[in-house]
């Protein structure tokens, strides 16, 4: 029913007044529609899901509406009256039932589970090919709501009726052709309280009046607007690309002046290499000096050799040489001592008293030196005696 219904309003956009846009949105919509039709309104799970699909596949969809099959034309029904129905098994049918409805007024009557709503569904099934209650009861597969429990099986059901020449002829099922011959009873009694409603309940009755209820919920389940909540419409993905764009734009030009500091560094690096050794570039200067994964940089061997202890050249120590500094000290100590005890003495001292005590000696040593022994000869003892009295 839904299906049906909305191929027909299908139909009414397949008109240039209808912008692309609307049309390609319809054309989503039929082809996502038992799972849109699953979806009510509430937090925007219709509208949210329609969003996804749109966004996944805008730029495929078609602007066209689809050639749709062909609905039968509504006109007058050349039968003129139903003769018969022949049903079983179908729903309360466990076997096959012959039903004379040549009569121009039938009535069903009988107390509950003798199959009265089940001879209205075979009627409306063997005319419509299709049951309302079994779409309101979301069955997939028709044929499982229509199937006896009992044989678990069902068999369409025949419906025959009288041409306008009085044949009798099989009734094919034409939803488009007696859709509106059904008025589900319990929908009578709010019907008959229309004038009082509302408009916008007044349509609601009048839909459901004639089983168009579930189409009706399937297009009030659509939100009138699509905001800000679940698209972006205001350009705020177009602004952030721009930005990046800006960004990119400035990055690629710190790339290139990256770059050129590059050949810059690489001339200088090539320059300095030249200095260190000809004929050599700066990357195996590099690993001369600083070394690779297998062998040590002339830097490293440097440090190395920088790490170990002098090779001794005599055999002083430090502990020698402090002990020596120590013996020097006291020594220098003691001739200062010596020198001032020298200097003391020197002042007790009588060079008069002395030259005295040489000249009484030199009677008894006129060869020898009588303070030093030391050998004489005339002209030098002269000398000397003239130097001790000078001394004196």
């Amino acid at each position: 029913m839904i299906k049906s219904e909305y191929l027909r309003f299908l139909r009414t956009l397949n008109s240039d007044e209808v912008i692309p846009g609307v049309r390609k949105l319809a054309n989503l919509v039929l082809a996502n529609l038992e799972d849109l039709a699953a979806l009510g309104t509430y937090q925007g799970q219709r509208v949210k899901k329609m969003v996804a699909l749109a966004q996944a596949n805008w730029d495929t969809l078609s602007s066209e509406i689809q050639s749709l099959p062909e609905l039968a034309v509504e006109k007058t029904s050349p039968i003129t009256q139903i003769k018969s129905m022949t049903v079983g098994p179908f729903r309360g049918f466990s076997r096959q039932e012959v039903f004379d409805l040549e009569s121009r007024l039938v009535l069903i009557y009988g107390p509950n589970g003798t199959g009265k709503s089940s001879f209205c569904e075979a009627l409306e099934y063997g005319l419509l090919g299709n049951v309302a209650e079994a779409e309101s009861k979301r069955f997939r597969d028709q044929g499982d709501y229509l199937k006896n429990a009992h044989i678990n099986r069902f068999s369409t059901p025949v419906v025959t009726g009288l041409s306008e020449q009085g044949d009798e002829v099989e009734i094919d099922a034409n939803e488009a052709l007696f859709r509106f011959c059904f008025i589900e009873k319990n929908r009578i009694d709010s019907f008959s309280r229309i004038a009082a409603q509302a408009p916008a309940k007044q349509t609601e009755l009048i839909s459901t009046l004639f089983g168009l209820d579930s189409f009706n919920e399937f297009v009030r389940n659509f939100t009138s607007d699509i905001d800000g909540k679940y698209i972006d419409i205001t350009g705020v993905k177009a602004a952030q690309l721009a930005q990046k764009r800006q960004a990119l734009s400035g990055a690629q030009q710190q790339i290139s002046t990256n770059n050129a500091e590059l050949q810059k560094l690489n001339i200088e690096e090539q320059n300095l290499a030249n200095r260190y050794r000809n004929d050599a570039t700066f990357n195996q200067i590099l690993i001369e000096l600083k070394g690779d994964g297998k062998n040590p940089g002339a830097i490293q061997q440097l440090e190395t050799e920088l790490q170990q202890p002098p090779e001794s050249k005599n055999n002083l120590t430090i502990n020698a040489l402090q002990t020596l500094g120590s013996s020097i000290k006291t020594g220098l100590s003691e001739l200062e001592l010596k020198q001032q005890e020298l200097a003391t003495a020197s002042q007790e001292v009588s060079f008069k008293n002395l030259y005295d005590a040489v000249v009484q000696l030199q009677s008894s040593s006129p060869e020898h030196c009588p303070a030093c022994k030391t050998p004489l000869i005339k002209g030098r003892m002269q000398t000397l005696s003239a130097t001790h009295s000078l001394d004196g």
